[in-house]
């Protein structure tokens, strides 16, 4: 007896399949569907392209930075993460695309992004601009985005800086909150003193600035030039990134220490958050380091570090009302006060110059101001609520007393972050960032530098390396090559993580002046012996270098090979014998045996690192690599490049045409490309994946159990992306299933 369900479903399927070839009646007319395999009448000159050309347009002149801004491009919001804050950047989540804007603020320029990027989320962290995500859409292969600041009007240094009048000279720290206490009365820290002088008690901007314009402070060497300041700027921004965590090896918790008597001066860089915070300032021989909160004598440097300038905050209106203590640029002269035998200091002896041997520390009082600028911030009574943390650039002295935060301290770790800056003119300096709260770990509330010159011992000072962006694309190989294969692309797999490193040159512009590529091997089962090689073709080279990292290894397991070297295994050649004075092409056999020095448990095989240097600076990625399966064989080598590719000279041609191979070099794009390596079926016999990492397939077409099963079985997509030549369903590779697709029949 016919089982009813199953009956309704025959009829339903059978419905639905009619209504389908009646759709498909022109599509019937090229390709053979009667099969689970579509295939062209003839050859299928589709590419398999997972990549677009697009002209990016990226402009933050509005903020007037005069610094290069780096910026990054996603697929989707890297915000949206539930373990995350909105405003915290999701690590976990790979850009397609990064890159720096010109001094202006401008980037243009034709990229290449993955195929499936329709809608672009355009993100910033730098310190000037603040942290932004921008959306714009890829049109007419166009993608345009013009930032505007939100704080432009507010917030220039012209501006009023009073609250409710002119406000007056003060040094009352009575109105300040729990500026030494926490909020149940408990003493943490001495109380900070007041030595320097008075500040406006509306603003909390000091009444002890130094002047600018003195030339006999300039003279000293205590005050930094405009240029100075964007260097250091420049600098620092290619550490600290608003929304990403800082590096552990720039969070330095020495204290700063003057290698010879000398005065110091403080200025201002800026703040990046809504808090109205307190920073002061203390000092300690370097042979009698303080061992507790209480030992500490903290003198006020700036009552507000609030500059105006925090990006989130609520506009227009001049919400800040002037709430303003700390513009950026403004300069403290600190002070030396003697030593009393109670461990106090006197401060009726001040003097200007600090003996050689002295650290100096710093210590933020998070919303200590108060919550006088409540109404602009938001969520401002919930930041304002965290009163009871201290951030002390002393390992063991800060205080973190809120409940609820996400990095609890408890034990006092410190809180700061210290660069050094090197001038054009050689001389070095010290910028300081702080984290005030515990709620992120980007270290970018507060900055300031300190001045004079080279007064500083520089041992614990970290200098920022260069800034490097990272991409990820995959390939995908079948071994069968000129027979059809089994389509599961997994006979060699390559994961290829692509770095560019920026330098800066002497006017302060952002170049390219490296790039890296990681290729990492991978594979299922396979019973033949697979090489790898890769064509790189680039200009303007000054080296390459060729290295090799054995699985869950960071040294490299051999030398350095150049582009001089004439070993086999490391064999540069120039392509075709030929040169011209605008391409260089050399083809770097890499091994004969992907499976060599593989790691048997995890699958991952060996890593090849290429590094390209530049004889001069790029704006964009200035080389292209293209890996390629190869053996020996009876006439030449076998080889299986990606579709549209040219073979080597060394390859058997007689293998062209042959099998399921539908190669024909006398077809060619209007680029000049000749169609190699291109079959009748509507799988490929090699693929790159741009914007994705090995993971999306590791638990896929990567298993053990699942080779031999055909790619589409886990990406369902795979096949309508094909079939359409890959108008739909760009992003099929991006949406996998944990077990295969299985066909049954009644």
């Amino acid at each position: 007896m016919t089982n009813p369900a199953n009956f309704l479903t025959r009829v339903c399927l059978f419905a639905c399949a009619s209504i389908l070839m009646i759709s498909c009646k022109d599509t019937d007319d090229f390709f053979n569907e009667k099969e689970d395999n579509p295939t062209v009448k003839g050859a299928n000159t589709f590419d398999f392209s997972t990549t677009q050309e697009v002209d990016l347009i990226v402009d933050y002149s509005d903020f007037n930075a005069k610094i290069p801004v780096y910026f990054s491009v996603y697929n989707v919001n890297p915000f949206v993460n539930e373990n995350t804050p909105e405003e915290f950047i999701d690590e976990t989540i790979n850009p397609i695309f990064s890159g720096y804007t010109d001094k202006q603020g401008k980037f243009d320029e034709t990229v290449t992004l993955p195929a499936y990027a329709k809608r672009l989320h355009v993100v910033t962290g730098n310190f000037l601009v603040g942290l932004r995500r921008n959306m714009t859409a890829v049109e007419n292969g166009e993608a345009v985005m013009v930032v505007k600041n939100p704080v432009k009007e507010s917030a220039s240094p012209t501006r009023a800086y009073r609250v409710a009048g002119a406000g007056s000279s003060t040094n009352d720290l009575s109105g300040m909150t729990h500026l030494y206490k926490k909020g149940d009365g408990t003493q943490v820290y001495k109380p900070w003193l007041t030595a320097l002088g008075t500040w406006n008690s509306a603003s909390g901007r000091p009444d002890y600035l130094l002047d600018k314009t003195d030339q006999t402070l300039i003279n000293k060497g205590l005050i930094f030039s405009e240029d100075e300041i964007y260097g250091m700027f420049n600098t620092a921004c290619d550490a600290l990134n608003s929304g990403t965590n800082l590096k552990e090896q720039y969070r330095a918790a020495a204290d700063l220490r003057l290698v010879k008597d000398s005065e110091v001066s403080i200025t201002a860089l800026g703040s990046s958050t809504c808090w109205n915070s307190s920073l002061g300032y203390y000092y300690y021989n370097e042979n009698t380091p303080p061992t507790s909160q209480m030992d500490l004598n903290i003198i006020m440097i700036f009552p507000n570090t609030q500059d105006g300038e925090w990006p989130r905050g609520s506009y227009p209106n001049n919400k800040y009302n002037g709430n303003i203590g700390a513009l950026r640029g403004d300069v403290v002269q600190l002070m030396y006060y003697p030593p009393t035998a109670d461990g106090g200091i006197d401060t009726s002896n001040g003097t200007t110059m600090f003996p050689a041997g002295t650290k100096i520390g710093f210590m933020l009082k998070t919303n200590a101001w108060g919550q006088r600028g409540k109404d602009y911030a938001v969520n401002g009574n919930s930041y304002a609520s965290k009163k009871n943390i201290w951030a002390s650039s002393t390992d063991g002295l800060s205080g973190a007393y809120d409940s609820g935060v996400k990095y609890p301290n408890p034990d006092g770790e410190a809180r700061s972050a210290k660069f050094s800056y090197t001038a054009p003119n050689g001389s070095q300096y010290v910028v300081v960032s702080f984290e005030d709260a515990c709620d992120d770990k980007d270290y970018d509330d507060l900055m300031f530098a300190l001045n004079p010159a080279d007064a500083f011992d520089f041992d614990d000072v970290a200098k920022i390396e260069n800034r490097r962006a990272t991409t990820y694309g995959v390939y995908g190989f079948e071994d069968k090559w000129p027979e059809a294969g089994d389509y599961d692309m997994n006979d060699l797999m390559i994961n290829c993580k692509h770095e560019l490193e920026f330098y800066q040159l002497p006017d302060g512009s952002k170049k390219l002046n490296k790039e890296r590529f990681y290729l990492t091997t991978y594979h299922n089962y396979i019973t033949l012996k697979n090489g790898l090689a890769v064509d790189l073709q680039s200009s303007n080279i000054a080296t390459i270098y060729v290295n090799k990292l054995l699985p869950g290894q960071t040294k490299y397991a051999s030398e350095t090979y150049t582009m001089q070297n004439k070993m086999y295994y490391y064999l540069p050649e120039i392509r075709w014998g030929g040169k011209d004075d605008t391409k260089e092409t050399r083809m770097w056999y890499l091994t004969d045996d992907i499976t060599k020095d593989e790691n048997k448990t995890t699958g991952e095989g060996v890593t090849w690192v290429f590094e390209v240097t530049y004889s001069k600076g790029l704006t964009k990625s200035g080389t292209t690599i293209r890996p390629f399966l190869w053996r020996a064989g009876d006439n030449g080598q076998v080889e299986v490049h990606l579709p549209w590719v040219d073979p080597t000279n060394k390859a058997d041609k007689t293998l062209f045409g042959t099998g399921a191979d539908k190669s024909d070099p006398t077809v060619k794009k209007s680029n000049g490309q000749k169609m190699y390596y291109v079959g009748s079926d509507k799988f490929p016999f090699a693929f790159y994946l741009d914007g994705v990492d090995i993971t999306e397939f590791q638990n896929t077409i990567l298993k053990r159990e699942n080779e031999s099963k055909r790619i589409d079985k886990f990406f369902p997509d795979f096949l309508e992306w094909s079939v359409s030549d890959g108008m739909k369903s760009t992003d099929w590779y991006l949406h996998h299933l944990d077990s295969e697709i299985i066909e049954t029949t009644e």
